[in-house]
């Protein structure tokens, strides 16, 4: 991978036959669509996608289907989030043989790390997987809360690329912006759909956007009208988005997230209405 990751980073859904098995056809299907769409990359195995859900079997599948399917149209990053580091290694360097341009990785959360050992953490991945890595910052599913400090620190390690920050603290963010977003290697994504036209105007480089399962040009759009500045036209596509985001519900919830996403990518005719194990899924 050249350069820095911008625009859309569309957190892919994984099509699902059983709850235990991935669809492949669905995969091939929705990766045809959100591109079609004009996402500029796509990350797969992260929250959105149920990643840590999955067997380790059912992610080297979906890497390799994945990595195939998009055959180099856009930039794919791989989840390697898990509770052992060794494992993320592990699945980080089978990512990088299949095919992969990046892997992304949010700390072990079961016994949680503190600063220097979240450090420590990125330090390693960095070193055993030969990719471009990515931290991810989702304090609300690993309840480990990554300071600004920390994430500094983080993304001076060398091989590190940047960060998908969904902490939703924009002043946290704008500093990233202040002090790494001139640098050419260092890509700074934003998480909450919401948020992107902001943190883009702000410096940032691009939003991980779950709404871009089902609209993705909506979401091209509003970045592209984002970063040339063209308030007029941001404007309304934001209304747009806010609008979208009322499927996930009150309060808003990652599991509650992914269901109406793949409910509403069924109604679409991508993917089967179908969870993870032991995720329900909504009815349709």
């Amino acid at each position: 991978m050249e350069g820095k990751i911008r625009g859309i980073v569309v957190p892919l859904l994984t099509p699902l036959s059983s709850p235990e098995t991935i669809d492949e056809e669905a995969a091939r299907r929705l990766i045809d669509h959100v591109i079609a769409g004009g996402v500029h990359a796509i990350f797969i195995l992260g929250s959105t996608g149920e990643g840590p859900a999955l067997s380790g079997r059912e992610q080297r599948r979906f890497i390799r289907c994945c990595a195939e399917a998009v055959g180099g149209r856009v930039p794919l990053l791989a989840g390697i989030s898990g509770c052992s580091a060794a494992e993320s290694a592990r699945l980080g360097r089978f990512a990088a043989d299949a095919g992969a341009d990046a892997v992304v990785s949010a700390v072990p959360c079961y016994l949680p790390p503190d600063a220097e050992e979240q450090v420590a953490f990125y330090r390693y991945l960095a070193k055993e997987v030969p990719l471009p890595l990515f931290a991810y910052n989702m304090p609300s599913l690993t309840r480990v809360s990554m300071t600004l400090s920390t994430v500094e620190r983080i993304l001076e390690i060398p091989g590190v690329a940047g960060c998908k920050d969904s902490s939703g603290d924009l002043e946290a963010f704008r500093e990233l912006v202040n002090r790494f977003g001139g640098r050419p290697g260092i890509s700074l994504l934003s998480g909450p759909d919401e948020l992107t036209a902001e943190t883009v105007a702000m410096g940032g480089d691009g939003g991980v956007n779950g709404g871009a399962n089902l609209r993705p040009r909506l979401f091209s759009g509003l970045y592209e009208a984002a970063a040339r500045g063209d308030a007029a036209a941001v404007g309304p596509l934001q209304a747009r988005v806010v609008e979208l985001g009322k499927i996930y519900g009150d309060p808003v919830t990652a599991p509650g997230v992914i269901r109406a996403l793949k409910r509403e990518a069924a109604r679409m005719g991508l993917l089967r209405n179908i969870l993870a194990v032991p995720a329900l899924p909504e009815a349709l």
